[in-house]
């Protein structure tokens, strides 16, 4: 085996560990006592990453939905960004098929104020629920329609396709639907893309992209549940 094929072969196992960690670890946590969680954010990526060019380090941004209130009683205006970093990533060619990223969000930026740092994971993550008459209408609403025309199945509001059940946004949020279109289901809507996370000290969001790469851009939106 050449240096190069070695370095490939080493950095493909240690993503796929890594990943493999990120989703054992969530069932061992998800059991333990945790500090009173605080708000669930709705945000949308404001700046586009892909695991096909993204390096370790890039920025992961997206800009807040909706104001709210931290515990500590800080005002997170609309608009805030919360800003992160891509701790890892693998593209589909270097992952034999398959891609991978893993990454912090570390704090929010408001406007006008000094940066507020954060615990931040992310919960769900998929396209914005656009009502299917509307223009341009988001195919997300209708996944899991009838063929034949029937209404749509609903998506259990504890997990999302491909991804793990986890702490549940809604639970502060109400569970009787969504309420916009910005109110997506727990987990993962990205076609071909599964949701872990790691609540050990790193706070890690890891997502795989099974034969796909994984594109976070402007249609994509995100709830982070803050510690």
């Amino acid at each position: 085996m050449n240096l190069s094929a070695g370095r490939i072969a080493q950095t493909a196992a240690v993503a796929a560990l890594l990943f493999a960690a990120v989703l054992s670890i969530v069932h061992a946590q998800d059991t333990a006592p945790l500090q009173p969680a605080g708000p669930v954010i709705v945000a949308k990526i404001a700046v586009k990453v892909s695991t096909k060019t993204a390096k370790v380090g890039d920025a992961i941004e997206a800009k807040t939905l909706r104001e709210y209130k931290l515990q500590d009683g800080s005002d997170i205006p609309k608009g805030s960004r919360i800003e992160g970093k891509v701790a890892t990533v693998e593209s589909k060619k270097a992952g034999n098929g398959n891609s991978l990223m893993t990454f912090s969000l570390e704090q929010i930026e408001v406007k006008g104020g000094a940066a507020i740092p954060i615990h931040g994971l992310v919960v769900a993550i998929g396209p914005s629920l656009m009502p299917s008459d509307s223009p341009g209408g988001n195919p997300a609403m209708s996944r899991g329609a009838n063929p034949q025309g029937g209404a749509a199945a609903a998506t259990p509001p504890s997990q999302g396709r491909g991804s793990l059940n986890g702490q549940d946004p809604n639970a502060s949020l109400g569970s009787t639907g969504a309420k916009d279109e910005y109110d997506i289901p727990l987990g993962s809507t990205m076609e071909g893309v599964a949701l872990g996370r790691h609540t050990g000290a790193d706070w890690t969001t890891g997502l795989q992209g099974v034969k796909t790469e994984i594109n976070l851009d402007s249609d994509v939106v995100i709830k982070v549940q803050l510690q």
